[in-house]
């Protein structure tokens, strides 16, 4: 409502008679009430300012008011104030005209984000605060933007974005239910496919490029090119093994890279680093030779050795009977962890195969140089068991070096299945030298050979007795003494054809015999109790052909 002073001024004016006649003023009348219809847009002047709002002029000396209310405490457009034209839309016509200059400018916005949206252009929004799921976006209107649309990566502090602008797409539009969705991700997203189909077009393999490290994984790197990620795989930064990608990049890392392979069809480009740099085999059998004594740094330790970093890119593998001459697998337990620092000699280098082997004890004395003189073939001597395995024992001599008991060497007699059935890890035991063999550092020994070859003793002819343990279809086996049997074939047990014909022996009959065959190398011996019967009668015979009083034959198998 227009102050007292305005409204004195209006009367007197009217009572001087101003120079208009009266069809004017209808004119202006008509015209001012045809201005002020409700929900007309018009175009006013603000003639002042009170607490309740900003006055207008609608011509005829009216007034109208936009009222503060219908704006935010402190949100009032600064170009509301005396003297500015604005468009207002009227609200009502009653008493005062109320008019509103929020909603001409509420529309006028929805107006322009429809268009934007029909024309499908980009907008730019401002982060007005955060929103459970997401940000309220001033794009001239309140709009949504979920948190998984304002960047390409995964976003944890959503607060950082508040205040600030950003081109976004809007990709939702309801004007009636006044929903305005946008995302910034699809706009980014866009311009990177865009650049990504550029440089993957002009990408080649071999080519080396440039580029920025975008992202770590356990298995390598994602590598910028310029729109378009390529993987460095971790077994491509360097030539020698890294457990750490970490370690040696980090993210915004500026890199110079080598294409691999470029898979256009699905976007995917391999990239290597170490190709870059010379491989270090290149020149090892050079930097390496046999014979060389060096430091290097133990990288890993497993059961058969320790793999030693003899430079970058370069390992050796230290075996662990290669340790120690005396006790190399107890000695190398204890001693060679990761990460020590170890001297080593390098005994083979195999640049094919990209090995090189190492010795820690052939920079000492060998005693195996002296083992022909202390450990002749025949020697008894007493040693330690130190190993068992299914096909032997290890037994350590008095010169600190091991010698094997070959499972065929434990008995004479009995088919030993392991070691362990015998003899017991940390035994002392009474061996014999076999064979020496210092070249490939073996010494062969016998537990057997300290007792004699109880099958030497059996010869033809001899007469042997014992008892039948088991029978076959062809014969029967005959026990004579623990773990030696003979064997008596069917043919062997009687002379006579009725008795060959069935089973005159079973198991746990004595039987005496006459030995008719031994091979002292296959472990087998044969007998006959037929033969030991004809011997027998041949001795009864002789006996009786010496006697003055000689009876008859049916007096002499009588006796029999």
């Amino acid at each position: 409502m227009a102050d007292n002073t305005n409204l004195d001024k209006t009367v007197t004016s009217f009572e001087d008679g101003e120079e208009m006649s009266m069809s004017d003023l209808m004119k202006e009348y008509d015209s001012s009430s045809g201005a002020i219809s409700a929900g007309k847009e018009i175009t006013v002047t603000i003639v002042a300012e009170n607490e309740d709002g900003f006055m207008v002029d609608l011509g005829m000396k009216s007034e109208g008011i936009i009222p503060k209310k219908e704006f935010e405490e402190g949100t009032i457009p600064s170009e509301l104030k005396p003297g500015a034209s604005v468009k207002v839309k009227v609200l009502n016509t009653y008493g005062q005209p109320v008019l509103s200059y929020r909603e001409v400018i509420e529309k006028e916005r929805w107006d322009n984000v429809e268009k934007i949206y029909s024309a499908n252009k980009s907008v730019r929004a401002e982060i007005i605060k955060t929103v459970k799921g997401g940000f309220i976006a001033d794009v001239g209107v309140n709009a949504f933007l979920h948190i998984s649309q304002i960047d390409v990566h995964f976003v944890s502090n959503p607060e950082k974005y508040v205040g600030k602008s950003y081109e976004v797409a809007i990709t939702e539009f309801d004007r009636r239910a006044k929903k305005v969705v946008v995302s910034r991700r699809k706009l980014l997203e866009d311009e990177k496919n865009a650049k990504r189909a550029s440089v993957l077009e002009s990408i080649a393999e071999g080519q080396i490029l440039d580029g920025t490290v975008s992202r770590l994984a356990a298995f390598g790197a994602f590598i910028d090119l310029g729109g378009i990620d390529g993987l460095l795989h971790i077994g491509e930064i360097a030539w020698y093994k890294v457990k750490k990608v970490d370690e040696i990049l980090h993210q915004g890392q500026t890199v110079r890279v080598q294409v691999l392979k470029v898979d256009k069809t699905n976007g995917k480009i391999s990239l290597s680093m170490k190709n870059l740099s010379p491989h270090p085999w290149e020149f090892a059998s050079e930097r390496f030779p046999v014979g060389l004594i060096m430091k290097g740094k133990v990288t890993s330790v497993a059961d058969y050795g320790a793999f030693v970093e003899l430079e970058q890119g370069v390992e050796g593998l230290l075996h662990v009977s290669e340790y120690a001459w005396n006790d190399s697998e107890a000695s190398f337990k204890k001693n060679v962890k990761p990460g020590t620092e170890i001297e080593v000699k390098i005994i083979d280098v195999n640049i094919e195969n990209k090995k090189i082997s190492l010795s820690v004890k052939k920079m000492q004395p060998n005693p195996w140089d002296e083992a022909h003189r202390h450990y002749a073939p025949g020697t008894v001597v007493k040693g330690i068991v130190r190993n068992l395995m299914p096909f032997g024992a290890f037994v350590k001599l008095p010169e600190g070096i091991e010698g094997l008991v070959h499972i065929s060497d434990f008995s004479w007699t009995k088919k030993i299945k392991h070691p362990e059935n015998v003899v017991k890890k940390g035994d002392e035991v009474e061996v014999v030298i076999l064979e020496v063999n210092p070249q490939n550092e073996k010494i062969s020994l016998s537990l057997k050979h300290t007792q004699p070859d109880p099958y030497k003793k059996y010869k033809t002819g001899m007469h042997v007795s014992g008892k039948v343990v088991r029978t076959a279809e062809f014969g029967v086996f005959v026990e004579i003494e623990p773990g030696i049997e003979v064997l008596i074939k069917n043919n062997e047990i009687s002379s006579l054809k009725t008795d060959r014909d069935k089973q005159l022996l079973k198991e746990g009959d004595e039987v005496e015999a006459k030995i008719i065959k031994v091979d002292v190398r296959d472990r087998k011996i044969e007998a006959s109790v037929k033969k030991l019967e004809f011997d027998r009668e041949k001795e009864l015979v002789k006996k009786y052909a010496n006697s003055d009083d000689r009876p008859s034959l049916g007096d002499i198998l009588t006796e029999e």
